[in-house]
Protein backbone atom coordinates (compact mmCIF):
# COMPACT_ATOMS: atom_id res chain seq x y z
CA UNK A 1 0.00 0.00 0.00
CA UNK A 2 1.33 3.51 -0.94
CA UNK A 3 2.18 5.31 2.22
CA UNK A 4 1.80 9.28 2.56
CA UNK A 5 3.01 11.77 5.31
CA UNK A 6 1.34 15.07 5.53
CA UNK A 7 4.25 17.31 6.97
CA UNK A 8 2.82 19.61 9.21
CA UNK A 9 3.59 22.81 11.63
CA UNK A 10 2.11 21.17 14.88
CA UNK A 11 2.57 24.74 16.10
CA UNK A 12 -0.35 26.12 13.60
CA UNK A 13 -3.62 25.05 14.41
CA UNK A 14 -4.90 25.67 10.74
CA UNK A 15 -1.65 23.26 9.69
CA UNK A 16 -3.10 20.92 12.20
CA UNK A 17 -6.93 21.05 10.80
CA UNK A 18 -6.04 20.86 7.27
CA UNK A 19 -3.77 18.00 8.08
CA UNK A 20 -7.02 16.64 9.62
CA UNK A 21 -8.90 16.87 6.31
CA UNK A 22 -6.47 15.11 4.26
CA UNK A 23 -5.47 12.48 6.58
CA UNK A 24 -9.68 11.72 6.51
CA UNK A 25 -9.90 12.19 2.61
CA UNK A 26 -6.96 9.80 1.90
CA UNK A 27 -8.60 7.45 4.83
CA UNK A 28 -11.83 7.27 1.97
CA UNK A 29 -8.88 5.44 -0.29
CA UNK A 30 -7.88 3.45 2.21
CA UNK A 31 -4.62 5.04 3.03
CA UNK A 32 -3.49 5.41 6.27
CA UNK A 33 -1.82 8.77 6.11
CA UNK A 34 0.75 9.76 8.87
CA UNK A 35 0.44 13.59 9.94
CA UNK A 36 3.85 14.42 11.53
CA UNK A 37 6.14 17.78 12.29
CA UNK A 38 9.08 15.20 11.19
CA UNK A 39 10.19 17.29 7.78
CA UNK A 40 12.17 14.45 6.90
CA UNK A 41 10.06 11.80 7.57
CA UNK A 42 9.86 9.01 4.40
CA UNK A 43 7.04 7.87 2.55
CA UNK A 44 5.90 7.38 -1.25
CA UNK A 45 4.18 10.80 -1.04
CA UNK A 46 4.51 13.65 0.56
CA UNK A 47 2.09 17.04 1.71
CA UNK A 48 3.53 19.91 2.32
CA UNK A 49 1.66 22.79 4.12
CA UNK A 50 2.97 26.64 2.05
CA UNK A 51 5.82 27.38 0.68
CA UNK A 52 7.80 27.72 4.09
CA UNK A 53 7.46 24.53 6.31
CA UNK A 54 9.37 21.41 4.51
CA UNK A 55 8.77 23.26 1.32
CA UNK A 56 12.71 23.41 0.72
CA UNK A 57 13.39 19.87 2.14
CA UNK A 58 10.98 18.31 -0.83
CA UNK A 59 10.94 21.19 -3.73
CA UNK A 60 12.44 19.76 -6.76
CA UNK A 61 11.60 15.89 -5.34
CA UNK A 62 8.65 13.46 -6.97
CA UNK A 63 5.56 12.62 -5.70
CA UNK A 64 5.13 15.92 -3.77
CA UNK A 65 1.66 17.80 -2.82
CA UNK A 66 2.08 21.11 -2.04
CA UNK A 67 -1.13 22.39 -0.22
CA UNK A 68 -1.49 26.49 -0.30
CA UNK A 69 -4.30 29.10 0.05
CA UNK A 70 -7.26 29.28 -2.45
CA UNK A 71 -7.39 31.69 -5.29
CA UNK A 72 -10.77 32.22 -4.33
CA UNK A 73 -13.33 31.31 -1.89
CA UNK A 74 -12.99 31.22 2.07
CA UNK A 75 -9.74 31.96 3.47
CA UNK A 76 -9.75 29.26 5.65
CA UNK A 77 -12.01 26.10 4.50
CA UNK A 78 -11.05 26.35 0.70
CA UNK A 79 -7.28 25.25 0.00
CA UNK A 80 -5.21 24.97 -3.39
CA UNK A 81 -3.34 21.83 -4.05
CA UNK A 82 -1.43 20.41 -6.54
CA UNK A 83 1.34 18.01 -7.46
CA UNK A 84 4.79 20.58 -6.73
CA UNK A 85 7.25 20.97 -9.60
CA UNK A 86 10.90 21.23 -9.55
CA UNK A 87 10.37 25.61 -10.85
CA UNK A 88 7.99 25.91 -7.46
CA UNK A 89 4.61 26.22 -10.17
CA UNK A 90 2.50 23.11 -9.52
CA UNK A 91 0.26 20.48 -11.79
CA UNK A 92 -2.90 20.54 -10.72
CA UNK A 93 -4.15 18.05 -13.89
CA UNK A 94 -6.74 20.41 -14.81
CA UNK A 95 -6.10 19.71 -18.74
CA UNK A 96 -9.19 18.76 -20.17
CA UNK A 97 -11.71 19.80 -17.29
CA UNK A 98 -13.49 22.08 -19.62
CA UNK A 99 -16.91 22.35 -17.15
CA UNK A 100 -15.86 24.00 -13.73
CA UNK A 101 -16.99 22.50 -9.90
CA UNK A 102 -18.41 24.00 -7.27
CA UNK A 103 -20.12 27.36 -6.36
CA UNK A 104 -17.87 29.67 -9.43
CA UNK A 105 -17.89 33.38 -8.41
CA UNK A 106 -19.01 35.63 -11.33
CA UNK A 107 -16.97 37.20 -13.95
CA UNK A 108 -17.79 40.52 -14.01
CA UNK A 109 -17.25 41.97 -17.35
CA UNK A 110 -13.67 43.77 -18.45
CA UNK A 111 -12.57 47.33 -17.80
CA UNK A 112 -12.92 48.96 -20.99
CA UNK A 113 -10.00 51.68 -20.00
CA UNK A 114 -6.44 51.46 -18.64
CA UNK A 115 -6.09 54.46 -16.78
CA UNK A 116 -5.06 53.56 -13.31
CA UNK A 117 -3.36 50.65 -11.90
CA UNK A 118 -2.44 49.29 -9.03
CA UNK A 119 0.34 47.52 -7.70
CA UNK A 120 0.33 44.61 -4.91
CA UNK A 121 2.98 44.35 -2.70
CA UNK A 122 4.42 40.77 -2.24
CA UNK A 123 6.09 40.05 1.40
CA UNK A 124 9.66 40.77 1.18
CA UNK A 125 9.59 41.48 -2.23
CA UNK A 126 11.03 44.92 -3.69
CA UNK A 127 7.92 45.99 -5.90
CA UNK A 128 10.49 47.97 -8.06
CA UNK A 129 9.54 45.67 -11.22
CA UNK A 130 6.09 45.43 -10.58
CA UNK A 131 6.67 49.82 -10.16
CA UNK A 132 7.89 49.79 -13.89
CA UNK A 133 5.37 47.80 -15.41
CA UNK A 134 3.09 50.02 -14.15
CA UNK A 135 4.02 53.26 -14.81
CA UNK A 136 5.03 52.07 -18.40
CA UNK A 137 1.24 50.64 -19.12
CA UNK A 138 -1.21 53.11 -17.10
CA UNK A 139 -1.27 56.85 -16.65
CA UNK A 140 -1.44 56.57 -12.83
CA UNK A 141 0.35 53.93 -10.61
CA UNK A 142 -1.30 53.16 -6.82
CA UNK A 143 0.50 50.83 -4.33
CA UNK A 144 -1.24 48.72 -1.97
CA UNK A 145 1.96 46.81 0.17
CA UNK A 146 1.10 43.43 1.86
CA UNK A 147 -0.58 43.29 4.90
CA UNK A 148 2.51 42.03 6.99
CA UNK A 149 4.71 43.90 4.85
CA UNK A 150 4.56 47.69 5.10
CA UNK A 151 7.71 48.57 3.53
CA UNK A 152 8.19 52.21 1.36
CA UNK A 153 7.11 52.61 -2.03
CA UNK A 154 7.60 55.56 -4.62
CA UNK A 155 3.82 54.97 -5.39
CA UNK A 156 0.88 56.56 -3.21
CA UNK A 157 -0.43 53.89 -0.66
CA UNK A 158 -4.69 55.16 -0.17
CA UNK A 159 -6.02 53.50 2.09
CA UNK A 160 -8.34 51.80 0.15
CA UNK A 161 -10.49 48.76 0.57
CA UNK A 162 -10.33 45.73 -2.04
CA UNK A 163 -13.56 46.38 -3.16
CA UNK A 164 -12.46 50.71 -3.82
CA UNK A 165 -9.83 49.30 -5.84
CA UNK A 166 -12.03 46.93 -7.75
CA UNK A 167 -14.49 50.12 -8.03
CA UNK A 168 -11.73 52.44 -9.29
CA UNK A 169 -8.70 50.49 -10.80
CA UNK A 170 -8.64 49.33 -14.22
CA UNK A 171 -5.39 47.43 -13.89
CA UNK A 172 -3.77 45.16 -11.36
CA UNK A 173 -0.27 44.56 -11.30
CA UNK A 174 1.94 42.09 -9.08
CA UNK A 175 4.14 39.16 -8.82
CA UNK A 176 3.01 35.92 -6.76
CA UNK A 177 0.14 37.22 -4.73
CA UNK A 178 -3.16 35.64 -5.46
CA UNK A 179 -5.53 38.80 -5.01
CA UNK A 180 -4.83 39.24 -8.90
CA UNK A 181 -7.01 36.10 -9.37
CA UNK A 182 -9.34 38.33 -7.94
CA UNK A 183 -8.74 41.47 -9.74
CA UNK A 184 -9.15 39.08 -13.15
CA UNK A 185 -12.57 37.79 -11.36
CA UNK A 186 -13.90 41.47 -11.38
CA UNK A 187 -12.72 42.77 -14.26
CA UNK A 188 -9.08 44.54 -14.26
CA UNK A 189 -6.09 44.05 -16.74
CA UNK A 190 -4.10 41.93 -14.47
CA UNK A 191 -0.50 42.29 -15.26
CA UNK A 192 2.41 39.21 -12.90
CA UNK A 193 5.76 39.75 -13.17
CA UNK A 194 5.95 35.84 -12.13
CA UNK A 195 6.03 33.76 -15.30
CA UNK A 196 4.04 30.69 -13.00
CA UNK A 197 0.95 32.94 -12.38
CA UNK A 198 -1.92 31.59 -12.80
CA UNK A 199 -3.38 34.67 -14.20
CA UNK A 200 -0.53 34.92 -17.28
CA UNK A 201 -1.51 33.48 -20.58
CA UNK A 202 -5.62 34.08 -20.15
CA UNK A 203 -7.46 33.63 -23.43
CA UNK A 204 -11.09 32.80 -22.23
CA UNK A 205 -11.52 33.81 -18.85
CA UNK A 206 -14.91 31.47 -18.70
CA UNK A 207 -12.90 28.24 -19.43
CA UNK A 208 -9.77 29.90 -17.00
CA UNK A 209 -12.42 29.91 -14.08
CA UNK A 210 -13.37 26.50 -14.97
CA UNK A 211 -10.07 25.31 -14.92
CA UNK A 212 -8.93 26.94 -11.60
CA UNK A 213 -12.29 25.40 -9.67
CA UNK A 214 -10.15 22.10 -10.34
CA UNK A 215 -7.08 23.44 -8.33
CA UNK A 216 -8.80 23.85 -5.03
CA UNK A 217 -11.19 21.75 -2.76
CA UNK A 218 -13.33 23.20 0.54
CA UNK A 219 -12.77 21.11 3.81
CA UNK A 220 -15.81 18.90 3.25
CA UNK A 221 -14.06 18.00 -0.02
CA UNK A 222 -10.85 16.95 1.29
CA UNK A 223 -12.80 15.29 4.00
CA UNK A 224 -14.79 12.70 1.27
CA UNK A 225 -11.36 12.49 -0.38
CA UNK A 226 -12.54 14.12 -3.98
CA UNK A 227 -8.91 15.86 -4.61
CA UNK A 228 -7.18 12.44 -4.53
CA UNK A 229 -9.81 10.90 -7.19
CA UNK A 230 -8.82 14.19 -9.38
CA UNK A 231 -5.02 13.87 -8.25
CA UNK A 232 -4.43 10.68 -8.49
Amino acid sequence: MVSVVIHTNLGLSNQVESAGWLKEGFAQHGIDAKITGDKHKPADIHVVQGPWYAYNEWLGKENVLLLNRCFYGHPRFDISLGWLLPDGSRDFRTQGMVAGKGQLPELKPRKDSRRRAVVFGDYGRDPVDEVKLARDKYHAAFYRPHPQDKRSCKLMAPDWSLEDIWDLADGAVGHSSTVLVQAEINGLHVHSTDPNHVCNGIEDRQEWLNRLSWCQWNAEELKRGEFWEHLH
